[in-house]
């Protein structure tokens, strides 16, 4: 008997009849063929589903408590330019959890690669699917201490890849996305976090 409690995500008894690689690059996108158990018992039909298989990801919400800052990223992103005509993003510190890393690693990495910056500490905030519709990344997001006045004008070990990071007080880094500046999910995701929460 339920207590009132909504309940969250869970295990559905899933059959895969098919799975076909249709592409394979950066990412792999495969079709699958699939039926499912629905909410009520009944199965589903089968049906198709193409997903672009992602993996694991990290999403950094980095914070100088002795400023009380957040440190934040503009990087390029043709997909915003091809969708909003704005590809220069302010974004969260993110990236891949590469083959081998831990997600705490990840972040520490992808910290340094793309703010010059060291974390002094690290904690695991939540977990999210971006798109689960589509695709199966599943994002690790965690808080990083660090010192903002170390900040470098621009960063990004591949130079394809330049990453240019600057500090922002909360406040405003919160009315960025409030006031629909900016619309990268996970800078949304995690600044809402934040917003709500302050204290880690």
């Amino acid at each position: 008997m339920s207590d009132g409690t909504p309940e969250g995500d869970r295990a559905a008894a899933t059959t895969i009849a098919g799975e076909t690689v249709l592409h394979e690059g950066y990412r792999t996108l495969a079709r699958y063929r699939n039926r499912h158990a629905e909410p009520d018992g009944s199965r589903s039909d089968e049906e198709t589903r193409d997903l672009l298989m992602a993996g694991r990801v990290v999403g950094v919400i980095a914070h100088d408590p002795a400023a009380d800052k957040l440190v934040l990223i503009r990087q390029y992103r043709l997909a915003a330019h091809l969708a909003t005509g704005k590809g220069d993003l302010v974004e969260l510190v993110a990236g891949g959890v590469e083959d081998g890393e831990d997600a705490e690693t990840s972040v520490r990495r992808e910290l340094k690669e793309e703010t010059g910056l060291d974390a002094t500490r690290i904690v695991h905030l939540f977990d999210a699917m971006p798109t689960p519709g589509i695709c199966t990344e599943l994002a690790h997001f965690y808080y990083a201490e660090v010192d903002a006045s170390k900040l470098p004008d621009r960063a990004g070990e591949d130079e394809h890849e330049a990453t240019f990071p600057f500090a922002l007080p909360i406040d405003e880094a919160i009315a960025l996305i409030d006031s629909g500046a900016c619309v990268n999910g996970f800078l949304m995701l995690g600044l809402h976090w934040f917003a709500r929460k302050r204290a880690v």
